[in-house]
């Protein structure tokens, strides 16, 4: 008698341990995925709110002032075309453009035409940004006005 007691014992603890087990291992999944959630909803409000902090100029970057204000020039000739007035960026953060002043002299004359960054070649000559395009001063002197909205 005490076998059966003990038998029918066991099997109405048995199923009660094992669903307990189930659900405490469901809701340390629930927790787990709680807090990885969290974490990346932090580590995206860090990244938007600039969290990831810098130190100096990455490589190969550059900055705004390196740009703006330089002379553009015409890959062949060498000729000074334009200067660079300011910069297109995207949605998406990235330059997609600069805004070129054509045929000014002395800073009178002259128009605003935008030019694809895929037409701007950066390069560094004598610790100075220099830009090349393949647009020679004639085609950008022709290019519609660039509108800024």
């Amino acid at each position: 008698m005490k076998k059966l007691t003990a038998l029918l014992l066991s099997a109405a603890i048995v199923p009660a341990l094992s669903f307990s087990t189930i659900t405490m291992a469901d809701k340390h999944d629930a927790m787990k995925e709680d807090a990885e959630q969290q974490a990346g909803q932090q580590h995206a409000e860090q990244q938007r709110a600039g969290g990831e902090q810098m130190s100096g100029k990455p490589a190969g970057a550059f900055y705004a002032d390196d740009i703006i204000g330089k002379t553009l020039k015409h890959r062949r000739s060498d000729e000074e075309i334009g200067e660079i007035q300011d910069l297109v960026i995207g949605n998406d953060g990235r330059m997609v453009g600069v805004v070129v002043k054509t045929g000014a002299f002395l800073g009178l004359g002259g128009q605003d035409v935008g030019l694809s960054w895929e037409h701007v070649e950066h390069t560094v000559e004598d610790e100075e940004s220099v830009f090349y395009t393949d647009i020679d001063e004639d085609t950008l002197r022709e290019s519609p006005t660039y509108e800024r909205d």
